[in-house]
């Protein structure tokens, strides 16, 4: 297999950490490959992929984000269709209540998310996963997403105990103690097939550490970036605001050092940022005028269609620099010549100050310099302001020890999640199984479960209370012994079980329904302010200056709204974090333009998609529990659904179900007095040929019928 494997990806020679991972990968063992970006991490996964497959058998390949998990659906179906007799390739990154349709697959590939998902459905063909490729393990580490792929890993070994897990991880301190835990075998190594070359740069000169010194023309990013034309940059800055800030400073001096064809190519993906959008926004014009100079910037307040357009032209080699925050370098394949890093702390709440960035992180930034077969070596840069700067990015960055991976399982909203899911799904149904079971995840392995005993009932209680599930032999007091506690049983309610399946956090289930019970009656505002209320939602920001528009909306409308407002100030004050996200969604469905959004709402376009796309998933579940709670608020939870989706008031939706037909369209058709779906079938071609955005195609197709003169010149 491993042959005809290279052969089709070109590949002469492994590196030293693939020979050693794919010996123990061929044995059929589990490995733990620690090491850095660009080693070849990723041929070892496809090469136990395509071993599980031989065996007939499934594999799943578990990415931490949407956009890696399309890169690596495209990479595996054109290797399977050329070597492995066109093995079936299917992804599954949505819909996370949906478990069908996956079972023809050979290989799937899913976010953590989804595949946690899956298991809480039981489907019969999970037994027949016979290797798990878990990319970027590290981030277990990480307090949101980290939980879930630690309980799905668990999950995993649990349902088949022979599964081959391969966990692709950045270097990390301790990375034995990972393999211990999943019983691999670690590779580690710190081989990069591009050599990188890294410095401190201080006013208008770079030290290297070899201790060879360059002077360049201009102090910070805008010197060490020109130095480096015409190869490409990264640069890595702090927040959103500082992104687009430094990419319209280096757009000011990039701008002048293009050339005709560097021009004219970049004019083709300026272009396209405008052409492409539904309605252009100041975002779109400003993003698509910097791009025009060679540089753009990458952030989450970009929607998904912004960043492939910036991706697909740093790719080709077009833009010059992007500047990014720190999450590009744990997401997409995005390697430049030279990384710049400006900023080297930033804002943690926890401590109300600016805190030094981890050290796994930086390295995962500076792992971007250097593209395999382009360059010789790759140049990372940090950026100090003083000497003293200088010693301490040595010592710490350099020379120190990433951090090491910890479980992040025992937070309070981790543990509701998986405890409910690990009953609902018949994996633990004593408080002894409970133990079994945690005891065996990295978070039972790194003696967490003892400490956080106290935190382990006050959920289990949570469950109780709020007919999530049901405790059988339960014995209350203060001095119940340990023997008789690990004798409860547990079993889910039929609230508890949809819950869980819905895929959505308890505590989410528990607002919906306590807003569904309530006595005020089901209305769009309510609805969507008891979404906003929900865990699952991050609401936007009240600024102490729009503290009291939303106090006077909640006074003129909290008759609607299905929750009570709190007594205690701090609650209240995210209460209204919530009402101003409703109002922001209401506007949405009220399909108020998106500028006047951006700037009602101080957002960016990404926010909304990314609000827009959870209050659809939220909308759904709680659709979904209204069948339970209240069946005569689902018609209308389900009509929002649809309108949270296409952003359009109600008079749109029966346009909305004909095929082709968008919001755009939509409303340019109901404008024109085709407001039913029979009035377009009565309507000549012609007529709603002339209507902006449908022209003669379309219009004949839509109304299902010639013009009478073409009839009459085809008969003749």
């Amino acid at each position: 297999m491993l042959p005809e494997l290279l052969k089709y990806l070109n590949i002469k020679e492994l590196y030293p950490p693939q020979k050693e991972a794919i010996k123990i990968v061929e044995k059929g063992d589990s490995v733990l490959m620690s090491v850095p970006t660009a080693a070849g991490k990723t041929l070892v996964a496809y090469a136990a992929l395509m071993r599980a497959v031989r065996s007939k058998k499934k594999g799943i390949y578990l990415v931490p984000l949407r956009a890696l998990a399309w890169e690596k659906v495209n990479e595996l179906r054109d290797i399977c269709k050329n070597i492995l007799n066109g093995a079936k390739i299917g992804v599954s990154v949505g819909d996370f209540d949906k478990a069908r349709g996956l079972s023809k697959y050979d290989i799937i590939i899913a976010t953590s998310e989804r595949a946690d998902s899956l298991i809480r459905h039981n489907p019969t063909w999970l037994t027949e996963v016979e290797c798990l490729v878990a990319d970027e393990i590290h981030l277990i580490n990480d307090s949101g997403r980290g939980p879930t792929l630690e309980v799905t890993l668990s999950k995993f070994r649990e349902i088949n105990p022979t599964i081959q897990i391969i966990g692709l991880s950045a270097t990390v301190s301790n990375s034995r103690e990972i393999a211990e835990w999943l019983d691999a075998t670690l590779v580690q190594s710190d081989f990069r097939p591009v050599p990188l070359r890294r410095g401190i740069a201080l006013d208008k000169e770079i030290e290297w550490e070899d201790g060879e010194k360059k002077g360049i023309g201009l102090s910070g990013v805008e010197g060490i970036a020109m130095d480096n034309l015409p190869e490409q940059c990264l640069v890595f800055v702090g927040t959103r605001r500082s992104a687009e800030a430094q990419a319209r400073n280096l757009g000011r001096i990039f701008g002048k050092k293009l050339n005709s064809e560097d021009m004219e190519k970049l004019k083709l993906y300026s272009d396209r940022i405008k052409q492409g959008a539904d309605e252009v926004t100041s975002v779109d014009s400003n993003l698509s005028k910097l791009i025009t100079k060679g540089v753009a910037y990458h952030h989450a307040g970009l929607t998904n269609r912004h960043r492939q357009i910036i991706e697909s032209a740093f790719r080709d080699k077009t833009l010059k620099a992007l500047c990014a925050t720190p999450t590009l370098a744990a997401g997409v394949n995005l390697p430049a010549k030279r990384v710049i890093i400006r900023d080297l702390s930033r804002w943690e709440s926890s401590f109300q100050s600016n805190q030094p960035l981890p050290v796994l992180e930086v390295q995962q930034m500076l792992g971007r310099a250097g593209r395999p077969g382009f360059d010789v070596d790759g140049e990372g840069i940090l950026i100090a302001k003083n000497n003293e700067q200088i010693d301490y990015f040595t010592e710490n960055y350099f020379e120190g020890e990433t951090e090491p991976v910890n479980s992040r399982l025992g937070s309070e909203p981790a543990l509701r999640t998986h405890l409910l899911s690990l009953i609902t799904s018949g994996t633990i149904n004593t408080k002894k199984r409970l133990h079994e079971f945690l005891g065996k995840t990295l978070f039972g392995v790194q003696g967490e479960l003892w400490r956080t005993q106290h935190r382990l009932n006050k959920v289990l209680d949570f469950l109780d209370k709020e007919n999530l599930i049901e405790i059988e032999g339960r014995q209350d007091g203060e001095f119940v012994s340990a023997n008789n506690q690990l004798k409860e049983k547990f079993r889910p309610t039929a609230f508890g079980r949809k819950v869980s399946q819905l895929y959505i956090d308890p505590l989410s289930g528990v607002i919906i329904r306590n807003a569904l019970e309530s006595e005020v009656d089901a209305n769009p505002l309510g609805i969507l302010h008891t979404i906003t209320r929900t865990p699952d939602v991050y609401s936007l920001y009240v600024r102490k200056n729009e503290m009291e528009t939303y106090l006077t909306h909640l006074m003129q409308m909290e008759g609607d709204l299905m929750l009570p407002p709190p007594v205690e100030h701090v609650e209240l004050e995210f209460y209204l974090w919530d009402l101003k996200t409703a109002l922001l969604l209401m506007d949405w469905i009220e399909e108020t333009p998106e500028e006047h959004l951006l700037k009602r709402y101080s957002t960016t376009p990404g926010d909304i998609r990314a609000k827009v796309e959870t209050a659809k998933w939220i909308l759904y579940a709680m659709g979904e529990l209204s069948e339970l709670v209240s069946p005569e608020s689902t018609k209308m939870i389900t009509e929002l659904q649809i309108r949270v989706n296409s952003g359009v008031r109600k008079e749109l939706l029966p346009l909305l179900e004909i095929e082709s037909i968008g919001r755009v369209r939509a409303r340019a058709l109901f404008n024109s007095g085709f407001t039913s779906q029979g009035s377009i079938r009565d309507a000549r071609p012609s007529e709603l040929a002339e209507i902006p955005g449908i022209g003669p195609k379309l219009g004949g197709k839509l109304s299902g019928k010639k013009e009478p003169e073409q009839t009459r010149f085809e008969l003749g």
